[in-house]
């Protein structure tokens, strides 16, 4: 078990250290999913009481998360929305390193899709959700629940919570 601020820490070392590897590898998506972690628990910490402290790496779902006396609180799947056609390893032009441009288009049928995939599997306990919003569309700079309200959700989830992390990390939104 080890403390969530560490994980984060270790996941922004190795962004700092070999960004292009950090967000394309595939050997790299326990450390991504790592940083998603972290950012989630700094905005989650804020809105309640039992405070996201320590996790255990699991595979599935992806982490145990406890409180600060080592109690279980829940446990964590992550997902990431990408743009649509879009693929982590052919982003970066090998010569150049620009990133490609991404065309605006409406993603809440890639979220409902990934919705549909998660809340079809069965979870243990109680599993929440965090969906990595890693879009370049700015029709969702805004980030609020008045964006997402037209989401369409599966009518059995087997996840007790489903939430939105925005591309920067920066933002929760609760969704279930």
């Amino acid at each position: 078990m080890r403390l969530i601020r560490d994980l984060l820490k270790q996941a922004e070392k190795e962004n700092q250290r070999d960004s292009k590897s950090f967000l394309t590898s595939r050997s790299k998506q326990k450390l991504r999913e790592q940083w998603i972690l972290g950012k989630f628990s700094e905005n989650y910490n804020k809105k309640v009481k039992s405070k996201m402290i320590y996790a255990e790496v699991s595979e599935a779902p992806d982490f145990q998360v406890f409180d600060s006396a080592n109690n279980w609180i829940f446990d964590v799947e992550i997902t990431e929305a990408l743009d649509e056609g879009r693929r982590r390893s052919s982003e970066y032009k090998t010569e150049t390193e620009k990133v490609i441009f991404i065309p605006e288009v409406n993603y809440l049928p890639v979220i409902e899709r990934l919705f549909s995939q998660k809340c079809s599997k069965a979870y243990p306990r109680a599993t929440i959700l965090i969906l990595y919003f890693n879009v370049f569309s700015s029709i969702y700079d805004e980030f609020t629940s008045e964006t997402f309200s037209p989401l369409s959700l599966p009518e059995k989830c087997s996840l007790s919570q489903i939430w939105l992390l925005d591309s920067g990390g920066d933002k929760i939104l609760q969704i279930i």
